[in-house]
């Protein structure tokens, strides 16, 4: 397979790796938005609660499902940082394979570079 097939059947693969971390980051975001709202949602029921001293029980029960959903939410939190910092060490180690497997006249042009940091954003 010629050289120019080869580097442009990679470069259909990085865009279509880039699309699928996009698609993960899109739906951790959504979770977070889905949290943030069921949060505030929360503490203000809580807060209705609070003015009028009627039911303690419900007010322990709305705190336990507002910490729970802030703890939901803090994993959620480290997972998209966990999955961030996986992302650039494969980005590095592709960099440097393709540094070694690709003909070093491409990386002179800066072709790879550009290529891999225009896919990568």
């Amino acid at each position: 397979m010629p050289f120019s097939r080869k580097w442009e059947l990679f470069k259909i693969e990085r865009i279509r790796e880039i699309l699928v971390r996009r698609e993960s980051e899109l739906r951790y975001m959504m979770d977070d938005v889905q949290l943030c709202k069921e949060i505030t949602r929360l503490k203000q029921e809580l807060q209705k609660l609070v003015t009028t001293p009627e039911d303690g029980e419900k007010e322990e029960e709305l705190l336990k499902r507002i910490n729970k959903l802030v703890e939901t939410r803090d994993f959620l939190v480290d997972d998209v940082e966990f999955e961030r910092l996986r992302e650039r060490e494969e980005d590095k180690e592709m960099a440097a394979f393709l540094e070694s497997k690709f003909p070093s006249s491409l990386a002179k042009k800066g072709e790879l570079n550009k290529s891999l940091n225009k896919t990568a954003m």
